[in-house]
């Protein structure tokens, strides 16, 4: 895949699902994401104050967690939305600084803002979300590290987000790629749930027979 300059990288997975050619044999055409989805930068961030604006919930960057985990229910806050910066179904939410991941939003309850140093993308019609989402998490750390030679803290800028290359497959083949990489996450998700419930199940079966020979009295 490329980032956003361009450049080749090595070779990784999902490429070798997209392909170099499409169904014809034509060469896949890139384009700028900037070509193909809005790109919103957030810089506004909850008021402290109950003295103006009515309440708002928001998300922060510490909400978002890899494989498209949010860690909390948003927040509320008084302050004044941000129209452009509202979370939608199917947006890409990106961490201005040091992003090494990004979040596909599959889902959100009502309206819920994004603040201060969060990126959202809105995919159009040409692309598939989950398919661009794929892309931008694979490519998000090498693209802000390109954009911040000799800075301590890595960032992603504007401009490198709009010129960051998407191979232009058939919406069906795309679909196709971005759906196996949703669901493959899904699955390491509950993979990870069953270890953590597994594991509370043993700790449970030994405490049990701890105090089957009168042990653990410290409760």
């Amino acid at each position: 895949m490329y980032n956003g300059n361009e450049k080749r990288g090595k070779v990784s997975f999902c490429f070798f699902l997209i392909g170099a050619n499409d169904a014809d044999g034509i060469m896949v055409r890139d384009r700028k994401l900037g070509e193909l989805a809005d790109i919103k930068i957030c810089t506004g961030s909850p008021g402290k104050t109950k003295k103006h604006g009515f309440p708002v919930r928001w998300l922060g960057c510490s909400d978002f967690l890899k494989n498209n985990m949010i860690a909390l229910d948003p927040r509320e806050y008084t302050g004044f939305p941000a129209p452009p910066c509202l979370i939608r179904s199917g947006d890409i939410v990106v961490k201005r600084i040091a992003p090494t991941f990004v979040n596909y939003i599959d889902a959100i309850d009502g309206e819920v803002f994004a603040g201060n140093n969060l990126i959202v993308i809105t995919p159009g019609e040409e692309v598939y979300s989950r398919y661009v989402a794929m892309l931008l998490n694979e490519g998000i750390r090498s693209l802000a590290e390109s954009d911040s030679v000799g800075a301590v803290m890595k960032s992603v800028n504007r401009t490198s987000l709009e010129n960051f290359r998407i191979p232009c497959i058939p919406y069906e083949k795309q679909k196709l790629v971005g759906d196996l990489w949703y669901y493959g996450i899904e699955l390491e998700k509950k993979k990870d749930r069953l270890a953590e419930l597994e594991t509370i199940k043993n700790n449970h079966r030994i405490k049990e027979y701890v105090e089957s020979f009168g042990g653990n009295h410290n409760g």
